[in-house]
């Protein structure tokens, strides 16, 4: 969808119904590594200066683009971010391309870790709620997920939404957590940071309210 099609798919679909608040985008791929992200905000903030609007990024560009995202009144923020370990992030990882290098292994798993923490911290600062998303995989961070939650408790975030793995593509041979690991580890990461658990399964070509939400 190019910027000029979500702008009127905007406009249709808050015409269509007056309740709609909130304008999200999400990927595939890394939001704010896309021009037409920028474009498509700035139209929609123009056209809805009362709309909310939120953003889902994997947070290693985030804290380049605070100030661009608080001139828009981009209410809130969610961070993909499923350990603070680099081994761990090592093999959650495949290759990152960070300031024009692409790397692989340990070298590009600490400078996303620390670039989201960066990012978390710079956000929070500045005044945007930052949810953090965490993508439980029992056999890779099991036990990374509760320090996880202290550490981005510390830099910022308000609320943690730790969702079940779905096995596919190059996870499909990693289980999938029972639903007591998963109530557990909320329970205890809920010590360090407040747990979002009412989600479903998120789509990012979804219009509508909560239960009575259609795809586009």
């Amino acid at each position: 969808m190019t910027p000029d099609a979500a702008r009127l798919r905007t406009k249709i679909e808050v015409e269509r119904n007056p309740k709609l608040r909130i304008v999200a985008i999400s990927g595939p791929g890394e939001p704010l590594a896309n021009p037409e992200t920028f474009e498509t905000l700035e139209m929609i903030r123009k056209d809805f200066e009362s709309i909310a609007i939120c953003l889902s990024t994997n947070g290693t560009l985030l804290a380049d683009n605070v100030k661009w995202l608080r001139e828009l009144n981009v209410e809130t923020v969610t961070v993909s971010m499923s350990t603070t370990s680099v081994p761990t992030a090592s093999r959650i990882y495949e290759w990152g391309r960070i300031q024009g290098r692409t790397l692989t292994g340990e070298e590009m798993a600490s400078r996303i870790v620390e670039s989201q923490l960066r990012g978390i911290t710079k956000a929070s600062k500045a005044g945007i709620h930052v949810k953090v998303n965490s993508i439980l995989i029992p056999e890779i961070n099991m036990l990374d997920i509760v320090p996880l939650a202290r550490k981005i408790a510390l830099a910022g975030a308000a609320i943690q939404n730790i969702v079940p793995l779905v096995p596919n593509d190059k996870m499909s041979s990693f289980r999938a957590p029972t639903e007591s690991e998963l109530v557990c580890i909320r329970k205890e990461s809920s010590e360090f940071i407040r747990q979002f658990s009412f989600c479903k399964q998120c789509r990012s070509d979804v219009v509508g309210i909560p239960g009575c939400d259609r795809i586009l």
